[in-house]
């Protein structure tokens, strides 16, 4: 009994196996002037792809109505906290740009379909997305003060992001008027075109 269904599991989960293979790093820069902690809130905005996907998350959990962030974003703190955990053991290069633009490219498709899915599949989305994103906003060789800092930053900055894209979203979800819901399936088709674009242009170098 316990075979077929822990192969299940495994199945649904086995796109994190593949996120921490050798990549272009996407490390954080020093900025002159701000703190550390403000460089690491900083950092997934200065980040195409870091944004596109933390903006097709957004979309994906506030489309669909009343807004329940309680599992959704517990998955997406811990995964993300356990990517930035494991960029300080410096054998994580970073994650592959094409990935990124995958699970992108995977989010706004759930987007632009705009049916409401079984929970497991967004929460899945969620989670790999923040486990990704984790993992490629690794800090450059620096104090361990700064590093903490960096990556405190980098969590609650992209806590912060996710809450208000599907907030946001939610609000215009919420008002039943078709063509806000238009509105948000034409935004998660523009995510998969240029999720398309990032994709072959990494694939590309």
């Amino acid at each position: 009994m316990n075979g077929p269904r822990f192969r299940h599991r495994g199945w649904l989960f086995s796109p994190l196996a593949g996120l921490a293979l050798p990549a272009p790093t996407q490390a954080h820069m020093t900025v002159q002037g701000m703190s550390s902690f403000m460089t690491g809130a900083l950092h997934p905005l200065m980040t195409p792809s870091h944004v596109i996907l933390l903006l097709a998350l957004g979309l994906a959990v506030g489309q669909h109505v009343p807004l329940r962030l309680g599992a959704p974003l517990k998955a997406f703190a811990s995964l993300s906290a356990l990517g930035l955990a494991l960029t300080t053991t410096g054998r994580i290069a970073g994650v592959h740009p094409g990935i990124l633009s995958g699970i992108a490219f995977a989010v706004g498709g759930v987007v632009a379909l705009g049916k409401k899915l079984p929970f497991v599949i967004p929460t899945i989305l969620l989670g790999t997305g923040a486990f990704a994103i984790g993992l490629d906003s690794g800090v450059e060789k620096a104090g361990a003060w700064t590093v903490f800092g960096t990556l405190s930053g980098t969590w609650v900055g992209l806590l912060v992001y996710l809450v208000n894209f599907a907030f946001y979203t939610s609000l215009a979800a919420a008002k039943k008027q078709q063509w806000l819901q238009i509105g948000i399936r034409v935004a998660g088709s523009w995510i998969l075109a240029i999720s398309v674009l990032m994709l072959a242009f990494a694939l590309r170098k």
